[in-house]
């Protein structure tokens, strides 16, 4: 099925992650199973709702076997996020995972999400019809997979990386509303 994106139309602050699992393939709605669960927490952290974002991923479609999206799936389905982004104009874009941080940035293959986090980076639409703020972060399945290595009631400090980067990405979005002369 074809997963294409949900949220406010008008938001400020877009998250991209990088390809629809089982559940979100079965309702036709990006993050909706665990990942999902995790990402409306952090956004809920950040004092917003779901219906205040705007949520999308790379591929539009479920990969066979869940599997990572192949370059050439990235390629087809870039043109239809480009829109998406260019409709919804958001102030900021979070990349959750490499594979959307890859795409966005136009950068190769072999960075990593490492590199690519902890800063702010510009988003420029190819046809220079949008600029947004862009952070990269780790994707919802990748902390929940973290927890599972950590001893019971152990902190998970991937959770407090991500919401870290969130912060940032937030103050982004306040500085453009603001101004930064209230920064």
């Amino acid at each position: 099925h074809i997963v294409f994106g949900v949220g406010d139309p008008q938001a400020a602050l877009m998250f991209i992650g990088e390809a629809p699992g089982y559940d979100e393939d079965r309702l036709g709605e990006p993050f909706v199973g665990l990942a999902g669960k995790r990402l409306t927490q952090w956004i809920n952290l950040l004092g917003m709702t779901r219906e205040q974002v705007y949520i999308a991923n790379v591929l539009k479609c479920r990969p066979p076997g869940n599997r990572d999206p192949e370059p050439d799936e990235v390629e087809r389905c870039s043109p239809f996020l480009r829109a998406q982004i260019r409709a919804i104009a958001p102030k900021v874009i979070v990349c959750l995972g490499r594979y959307a941080g890859i795409l966005l940035l136009g950068k190769p293959a072999d960075i990593t999400l490492r590199e690519m986090r902890s800063r702010s980076w510009t988003y420029v639409d190819p046809t220079g019809a949008h600029v947004a703020s862009l952070h990269v972060t780790y994707h919802p399945s990748y902390v929940i997979r973290r927890e599972k290595e950590l001893a019971p009631g152990q902190r998970n400090p991937a959770d407090d990386t991500v919401m870290s980067d969130l912060q940032q990405a937030i103050h982004k979005i306040r500085v453009a509303s603001t101004g930064p002369q209230n920064s």
